[in-house]
């Protein structure tokens, strides 16, 4: 039924549940976990056949029936992307992240055709390696006319015209940063979708990702003679993309929408405690004592107020941007960090370490087709979610000047190199920072903050933590 409403709808494709192929036929999952470059073709030349019969009557002029692509996917456990290792090449895996940069959708031809430049032989329908492997043409001319033309070496060249073409499409993937181990630098993997999975995801979504981890040559490195034998044999891999799934649009690992009946009774009778606000504030980073304004007001930043439409179109933001200017050793450091772990998508990030293209997006060379990508910064990662910004007065007048937009806009405009874009940042910024002359001086009055009022405009409650120096209340 499946195939019959996407092929009436010009959609060729069909979705494959891989526990429902289990349940049918335990060998036959089997063997597509372990040579699914094999077993896939065969699955798509039984959809082609299955299509044939259901869409049997067909209108005048559309005999042939077209080529159906199958996605996989499957409820079984992903693995990190840093677990793919040699053992799993040509395997069937399933890996977790986020789609950090996506190429335009070219062309990739699946059968060529191809003429010999000596006797004008024609090859037609020769077939191509799916995938971003290459195909060697033939050496010879394979021709059957002897002695009339010689043909020389390396006589074939292709025609465009007579090749049969598919879309294809090169993402990356990013593994998502609570899977990366302390101290390490994310990990990255080449994606190849082709056909209906091109243009299913942007830069930003959080996917899982069913594919075949394949290998393909290392572009040539330009070797001086001597090490140039140094690099036979060495493959990089990528992921040849069977199956996208789409986390929740822009919202990370948080509510999923799947709430269980007892967790809504529980969730309906917490709210109708009287007292639900203060208990929430209490749950709050319960290891830190005291500050109960500022706990309250961190819980309604984490909740989020709603964004307004207005009748002309305009919007206002509904996320809420919080500061606390204070003394050191007041804790500011440690809400941040409870609130990046509690939040579902969290960024943490602190003032001196982050330039204002890391922090909204910057624009850079694809080293393969030289052409410009543009890669989304912690802003745009943390759509639908809370940025943490710590030591805010440490950043670089200019640096923090990039935020503004991204904090009551809530979008991000980019004109680089030819790129001319926006992008959403739909973000609560939770920011923390010392006063200027690192204690809160009470002669001095005003002089102790050192922001432009531009950036002070832009958040809706600021805090000023004093440490009183009081040594019974310490005690």
């Amino acid at each position: 039924d499946d195939l019959k409403r996407h092929y009436t709808l010009g959609e060729f494709w069909v979705e494959v549940e891989m526990e429902d192929l289990a349940s049918f036929d335990e060998d036959l999952s089997d063997c597509l976990y372990k040579l699914p470059s094999e077993n896939l073709p065969l699955l798509e030349e039984a959809a082609k056949e299955v299509a044939d019969e259901v869409t049997r009557p067909r209108p005048a002029g559309e005999e042939t029936v077209q080529d159906i692509q199958v996605t996989l996917k499957s409820d079984a456990h992903h693995a990190s992307i840093r677990g793919l290792k040699s053992e799993q090449v040509s395997r069937l895996v399933k890996v977790h992240g986020i789609i950090i940069s996506a190429t335009a959708v070219k062309a990739k031809a699946t059968k060529v055709c191809l003429q010999c430049r000596g006797c004008r032989n024609v090859v037609p329908n020769i077939p191509l390696p799916p995938g971003l492997q290459g195909y060697a043409l033939p050496r010879k001319c394979s021709s059957d006319n002897p002695g009339r033309v010689k043909c020389p070496v390396d006589p074939y060249f292709i025609i465009p015209d007579r090749c049969v073409c598919v879309d294809f499409q090169t993402l990356r993937l990013q593994e998502s940063p609570d899977a990366v181990p302390h101290g390490e630098m994310p990990r990255h993997l080449q994606l190849y979708c082709d056909r209906y999975l091109c243009d299913r995801v942007v830069p930003g979504n959080r996917v899982t990702i069913m594919g075949i981890y394949s290998i393909k040559k290392m572009a040539a490195a330009k070797a001086k003679g001597k090490e140039k034998s140094a690099g036979v044999g060495i493959r990089a891999s990528y992921l040849r993309v069977v199956g996208i799934q789409m986390d929740t649009e822009g919202a990370g690992r948080g509510a999923t929408g799947s709430v269980s009946p007892q967790e809504e009774e529980e969730l309906r009778a917490l709210a109708a405690t009287p007292n639900v606000y203060a208990s929430l504030a209490r749950s709050v980073a319960p290891s830190i004592y005291g500050s109960d304004d500022l706990k309250k007001a961190i819980t309604c930043l984490l909740f989020g107020g709603s964004r307004k439409r207005l009748p002309d179109g305009l919007t206002r933001r509904g996320d809420i941007n919080l500061l606390m200017l204070g003394d050191p050793g007041t804790a500011k450091s440690q809400l941040l960090k409870f609130v990046e772990r509690c939040s579902p998508i969290g960024v943490y990030t602190s003032g001196k370490g982050s330039s204002a293209a890391g922090l909204t997006a910057s624009v850079l060379r694809d080293p393969n087709t030289r052409g410009f990508i543009m890669e989304g910064g912690a802003m745009v990662l943390a759509d639908g979610g809370v940025v943490c910004i710590d030591e805010f007065d440490k950043m670089r007048e200019d640096d923090r000047v990039a935020i503004h937009e991204a904090m009551e806009q809530q979008t991000i405009s980019i004109a680089k190199a030819g790129i001319t874009t926006t992008l959403n940042s739909r973000c609560s910024v939770l920011a923390a920072a010392n006063s200027v002359f690192g204690r809160w001086d009470d002669t001095k009055g005003e002089d102790n903050i050192d922001f432009m009022p531009t950036i002070l405009s832009r958040f809706d409650m600021i805090f000023i933590i004093k440490d009183q120096h009081d040594q019974q209340r310490d005690m």
